[in-house]
């Protein structure tokens, strides 16, 4: 018996000696590491795919910026990365066919965001999504981002404007959200999540290409426009730049498809209601001056509290919202920093974001008809199993539920002045008489 395990013990040693190839190895520098993906509908075959990757280059462009007739905006090479473009039956096909003209294997493992067209979303995404969902490589962790044109053309336009490392640039961009509130950051695990859930309804970062038009020259007019009130889109901001790519808005879903966007202005108000609201600087118009504005940089002061009942049958929501502001400036000079006066634009800035919030609720009850903030979860607690929960049918539900917000707002601090005096000037100061 003691020779039998002796024998066994020396074949394993063998083994553990002589068969500890790694013969499925894989230097570094044998791959390509897309760092961004791209999913169009295609013209020869079911999905166009772009991928865009570094060039393993330190600093300066890298090689072969060869242009296609002249045409910039269709060069292969982009700064630090390359693109490439390719069209086939499936997604993970296309993978395998960028290995015909790229001469490393292509790896999705570092793989910081994937866009998708809006075209091709608006259809249902479910068929190519799902396959990313299943694949080794994919990261559940990258960022989702639907694109207002072609997903193709917002890849080319992703360039560096600082640093040369476009996975660094991918990476702070996203992070963006945080100090801004301007798009939410998506993972595909909560997209995909999204679309399987009885609970709630999926969004996405909502990006676009800025062609600079609206800053253009035009006529010099007697008075600036004041608009405050009023969200933008993707191409809609004035602004000139290095990069004509940018992120602002959100893309709405029901199920696999999307099925409309909210705007820069409603995507702050929707990331309060969910909770995930960080800081933002907001403009509020001055009730007693109408022409001056007051800027506060807003912040969640606590967790939104949602829960929900049901009154006849009716699903009621309750969310209450709780704000923290800093005073940024106080353009028409009135004394908001007295103690009496301090709770008067508390007022004004609660009534202003308590407005937002509902419109911005309303529209997603009857124009998407898509829980987007996760009221099923609390709706889901009133029953006494999940199966009756999921026969219930939140979602089917949720258009006709009553939605009820309250806001709270707190100013904690009014910047480095402690009271507004009124600026002098010589019109403002000539009396009309002289003294004795």
């Amino acid at each position: 018996m003691l020779k039998r395990y002796s024998c066994f013990f020396l074949m394993i040693i063998f083994i553990l000696t002589f068969c500890t190839a790694c013969n499925d190895a894989m230097e570094i520098d044998d791959s390509v590491y897309a760092i961004v993906i791209g999913i169009d509908k295609g013209t020869t075959n079911r999905v166009r795919m772009t991928i865009q990757y570094p060039t393993y280059k330190e600093g300066g462009s890298s090689g072969g910026q060869s242009m296609a007739s002249g045409d910039k905006s269709k060069e292969n090479a982009l700064e630090n990365s390359n693109v490439h473009t390719i069209e086939s039956s499936s997604i993970l096909e296309g993978i395998n066919l960028f290995n015909t003209a790229i001469t490393r294997a292509v790896s999705l493992t570092h793989t910081k965001m994937l866009v998708i067209s809006e075209e091709f979303t608006r259809e249902g995404i479910e068929k190519y999504v799902a396959p990313l969902a299943r694949f080794r490589e994919t990261r559940r962790t990258m960022q989702v981002v639907i694109s207002q044109g072609d997903a193709e053309e917002f890849i080319r336009q992703n360039k560096t404007n600082i640093g040369p490392s476009i996975s660094k640039a991918a990476e702070l961009m996203v992070t963006q959200s945080d100090v801004t509130g301007y798009f939410p950051k998506v993972s595909f695990f909560n997209l995909y999540e999204a679309f399987v859930s009885p609970y709630s309804q999926g969004i996405a970062a909502y990006a676009g290409i800025n062609k600079f038009t609206e800053i253009q020259d035009k006529k010099a007019q007697d008075k600036s426009p004041l608009a405050v009130d009023k969200g933008i889109l993707p191409g809609e901001l004035a602004r000139s730049g290095v990069t004509k790519r940018e992120f602002v808005g959100t893309a709405v879903f029901s199920g696999p498809k999307m099925v409309g966007t909210l705007d820069s202005l409603d995507t702050r108000y929707m990331l309060m209601v969910q909770s995930k609201f960080r800081k933002g600087i907001m403009t509020f118009k001055d009730k007693n001056q109408p022409e001056a504005v007051i800027p506060c940089d807003m912040r969640m002061g606590r967790k939104t509290k949602v829960s929900a009942k049901f009154e006849d049958g009716k699903p009621i929501i309750d969310v209450k919202i709780n704000l923290e502001a800093d005073v940024g400036a106080i353009q028409s000079r009135i004394e908001y920093e007295d103690f009496n006066k301090i709770g008067e634009l508390n007022e004004l800035l609660k009534e202003c974001i308590e407005t937002g919030v509902k419109k911005m609720i309303d529209k997603t009850q009857k124009e998407f008809k898509a829980d987007i903030f996760g009221f099923g979860f609390e709706v889901a607690k009133k029953f006494s199993t999940i199966k009756k929960f999921e026969e219930y049918g939140w979602l089917g539900h949720y258009p006709d539920a009553q939605v009820n917000v309250i806001v709270e707002v707190n100013i904690r601090r009014t910047g480095l002045m402690i009271k507004s005096v009124p600026i002098h000037s010589y019109e403002t100061d000539k009396g009309t008489g002289g003294g004795q």
